[in-house]
């Protein structure tokens, strides 16, 4: 149980003068992100001694009921299926007898269903994260963090952008090295991000001499936010311990109270009626180096393994393949050995090449399926997408290459010219660019169509999961508009499909066809 302590915490507060004139030569400029994770610069690793040997009291030791060869017998059987009580027996920070902090263990008590949910909810990533602060001798009550943070909820996105159960935003992860491309957000990945994390909790410890509650609420407002509110207090001569801080904003203030709060339940959580998810004390996780795109779906039927959970566990993949760059994939332990060359080599072939396309006004899934050779369902399990709604300026992927492939296979999807008809309305009627048109017909600026020819206007739709337009029968009130929005497609879509105008009424029991996402 955390020692509660009414006296000063920050040994450092006397000789605040020094400590902020080197912590502002560290910090170079005064940073003012905003949002969970502002951006930290670089720091030396000088006085990393001393930190080991900080005034704060943190024990660098390792874990006992993880490290077991040096645990107490009867800890490590107590806590052999208990990894959460494992983690509470080894928290050292002390924890602040303040207002604030009481009025945050009373919001999360009143909600001990809630705290169980989000306990369990670590279960996969949880033993991984002890051993990266273990490393770092970094205090293990940061594995309550992503509690305060994300919920441990890795597609968790706030709405300055922040991403993962870490919540680093795009600036700030691209600074720790954490990559992003239209396949991958290493902001979600848990293994990546939990590594950023550890590095910039180590530079901040550095900078603020192991002061966590201003570490921790640096991490969510930025350094430089603490650096001027300590600098503000000092000039105006007044207490410049976290808690004495004004001129930050609310949310800041409050985050150190809140992993504090999440710091007193789970070291007594029977106190707060609550029972934290039991999690086996052991490795739960393996890795598997990938050095080329791979179908996560091939590979989920392949080994075995349900799709939702290779995908939880690797939610830094945005589609269901992985892309070129080289990456790693998380997998059950118990599961490492199903992932050999062969499977991975099988998987590979089932992931060709795929480009972006962005949504332009007018666009729906159907018609850039049927442009690209696809499937509404192919481009939504590729993508990893529930909705069909396009939305103008969104980013998808869709296949590279089988429009040119079937143009020289012979085997286009064609469209035979009608009287009167020019490219300018075939390419509406289809929803193709001019410019595509003439490009896979090697058509010049203005070319002659006669009745009767056949114009190339993308490859066949794929046969996995290809759907034909459905029938439907018009219900009193039904308008053209309506029905684009019940079936996620457009009026445009709907009248070229029925040959009727954008103006045409439609009469209750007349039939036609929705060609729906």
């Amino acid at each position: 149980m955390p020692t509660l302590s009414t006296s000063p915490i920050f040994p450092w507060q006397h000789a605040l003068s020094s400590k902020l004139l080197r912590s502002l030569l560290l910090a170079g400029t005064v940073l003012l992100l905003h949002g969970c994770a502002g951006l930290a610069p670089p720091t030396d690793r000088q006085g990393a001694d001393e930190r080991e040997s900080s005034q704060s009291g943190l024990s660098t030791s390792t874990l006992p009921a993880i490290s077991r060869q040096d645990a107490d017998e009867q800890q490590a059987t107590d806590h052999e299926h208990n990894l959460w009580g494992a983690v509470a027996s080894r928290f050292t920070l002390p924890v602040p007898d303040n207002a604030r902090v009481d009025a945050e263990v009373r919001r999360y008590a009143r909600h001990p269903e809630y705290l169980r949910e989000v306990s369990e909810r670590a279960e996969p990533y949880l033993y991984m994260i002890v051993e990266k602060l273990e490393a770092a001798n970094l205090p293990l009550e940061l594995t309550l963090l992503p509690i305060v943070e994300s919920a441990y909820l890795p597609h968790a996105l706030s709405s300055s952008s922040a991403a993962g159960i870490w919540q680093f935003i795009p600036s700030t992860g691209t600074y720790f090295g954490l990559d992003r491309d239209a396949f991958y957000d290493g902001r979600r990945d848990i293994e990546a991000s939990t590594d950023a994390a550890v590095t910039y909790f180590n530079q901040l410890r550095g900078m603020f001499d192991d002061d966590w509650p201003t570490v921790i609420a640096a991490y969510n407002g930025g350094q430089g936010t603490l650096l001027n509110a300590i600098r503000q207090n000092e000039q105006r001569g007044q207490a410049t311990d976290f808690w004495s801080l004004k001129q930050i904003r609310k949310e800041t203030q409050d985050y150190p109270a809140r992993l504090f709060a999440l710091v007193k339940i789970f070291s007594q959580p029977e106190k707060y009626g609550f029972s934290p998810h039991a999690i086996e004390n052991r490795p739960a996780l393996a890795k598997v180096e990938l050095d080329r795109s791979v179908s996560l779906a091939k590979l989920a039927d392949l080994t075995g393994m349900d799709h939702d959970e290779l995908y939880r566990l690797n939610p830094g993949f945005g589609r269901s393949i992985t892309g070129k760059t080289p990456r790693r994939l998380l997998v059950p332990r118990e599961a490492r050995g199903r992932f050999d060359v062969d499977t991975l080599d099988t998987a590979a072939r089932d992931a060709e090449d795929w480009q972006r396309y962005t949504f332009a006004e007018g666009d729906s899934f159907h018609r850039v399926a049927k442009r690209y050779g696809s499937s509404v369902d192919e481009l939504l399990a590729i993508n990893r997408r529930q909705s069909a709604v396009a939305r103008p300026g969104q980013e998808i992927l869709v296949p590279a290459g089988r429009v040119d492939q079937a143009i020289a296979s012979g085997d286009a999807r064609t469209h035979t010219v009608e009287p009167g008809e020019s490219l300018w309305a075939i390419s509406r009627r289809h929803g193709i660019k001019v410019a595509e048109l003439r490009r896979m017909n090697a058509y010049g600026d203005n070319p002659v169509l006669r009745p009767g020819d056949e114009v190339i206007i993308g490859a066949k739709e794929s046969e996995e999961g290809e759907t034909a337009p459905s029938k439907y029968v018009v219900q009193p009130g039904d308008t053209l508009w309506q029905l684009a929005r019940r079936f996620s497609t457009t009026v445009e879509q709907l009248t070229t499909l029925n040959r009727i105008g954008e103006d045409g009424a439609l009469k209750p029991g007349q039939e036609i066809q929705v060609a729906s996402n």
